[in-house]
């Protein structure tokens, strides 16, 4: 039928429109978050399009809902403000209609939704975990940005490297401390080169300079104390823990936390979150049908800010709902409880929202 093709191509178009800018602009803060960990050392900039890459997914099953809620109020309430819905509705289609017109988009979205949540999700994170975990084996030396400072430890450091990254060039190292008074000193050192040793007076990893010197100045004070050196060793700190833990519910297959559900609260808090992020879905689908009805008098977005509001504290909800199931707080029927709430409320506002039936009056001639 023409008007059910019009109908879904409005709202698909409107749904892919809205979880694309979502998509843009969350992500573009998660990226800023990635580039200061990599500015700070503790993300090699190599990995930074990987990992963006696999947290994708865990944007896309939230943006996803979001973007159907949205596009379904925004697509359909044009249409009442341009009073396609009136014509429709004279000509005796319904909200049930909508209902089974707009099923093929509903149920893509699902598809979408249940394919990150219950598999990619989880890809992301056990593949993300996998490259941090890999980095934390990897010594700080190896996080070295050539060519700018850089914070390592209680260290600033400015370095070249060589071709095959396996030693340093031009170094230039600066460093706080306090001596035997307590008065703060300014260390500097400057080297022609430098590379990585296991030192075993400091039973650890260390990088021995050479050819260089060292300056010892108090700040406010001319006195300095410089010492030239043709070698000289300092210890430093290794790669922080991994940023995420490959046994993290988060990183774990569907399949396997169904089997740990019963043993572990986290594991059930977690498959509870997948599933319902499904189950969100068509609700949200039947709360923006009501919703999205306005006057042409009232404007387009009087509803758009109650309606987010209202998925928004549905999203909260569940989020909370986990936490306490992580906590053995709650039981996993705690989801379910929240889904009836939201369902309820969606039948109540198709009931308030039906036309209501003019009783005829037979008037006598």
């Amino acid at each position: 039928m023409i008007i059910r093709r019009y109908i879904n191509k409005q709202v698909l178009g409107t749904t892919m429109a809205v979880a694309g800018l979502l998509t843009v602009i969350l992500m573009s803060g998660r990226i800023i978050q990635f580039f200061e960990r990599a500015a700070s050392g503790k993300l090699s900039v190599n990995l930074l399009a990987a990992v963006v890459w696999y947290r994708l997914p865990s944007f896309l099953e939230l943006i996803l809902p979001l973007g159907l809620f949205m596009g379904l109020l925004l697509a359909l309430g044009r249409m009442y403000l341009d009073n396609e819905m009136s014509v429709l509705s004279a000509s005796g289609i319904g909200q049930r209609h909508l209902i089974r017109w707009l099923s093929p988009v509903v149920m893509l979205i699902i598809i979408a939704t249940a394919v990150m949540s219950l598999w990619l999700t989880s890809l992301g994170y056990a593949a993300s975990a996998k490259l941090y975990a890999e980095q934390a084996e990897r010594s700080t030396f190896d996080l070295i940005q050539p060519g700018r400072f850089q914070q390592l430890g209680d260290r600033m450091l400015y370095a070249d490297l060589s071709p095959d990254r396996e030693r340093l060039q031009d170094v230039i190292m600066l460093e706080a401390k306090k001596d035997a008074n307590g008065v703060e000193r300014q260390v500097i050192i400057q080297a022609k080169s430098g590379q990585r040793v296991y030192d075993e007076d400091l039973k650890g990893q260390a990088i021995e300079l050479s050819e260089g010197s060292r300056w010892d100045v108090r700040p406010g004070d001319g006195a300095y104390q410089r010492m030239q050196f043709d070698s000289y060793r300092l210890r430093y700190k290794q790669a922080d823990a991994p940023l995420e833990k490959a046994d993290s519910p988060r990183a774990i297959s569907t399949a396997e936390l169904w089997q740990q559900r019963f043993d572990d609260p986290k594991a059930a808090a977690e498959i509870g979150w997948r599933w319902s992020l499904i189950v969100l879905v068509p609700i949200i689908s039947l709360l923006a049908l009501p919703l999205a009805k306005v006057n042409p008098r009232q404007g387009r977005y009087l509803k758009l800010l109650p309606a987010v509001v209202l998925y928004l504290s549905y999203v909260v909800l569940l989020v909370a709902t986990r936490n306490a199931i992580e906590k053995s707080q709650l039981g996993e029927a705690a989801y379910l409880a929240v889904h009836g709430v939201y369902l309820v409320l969606a039948l109540v506002l198709f009931r308030l929202g039906r036309p209501r039936r003019v009783p005829h009056t037979a008037v006598a001639i």
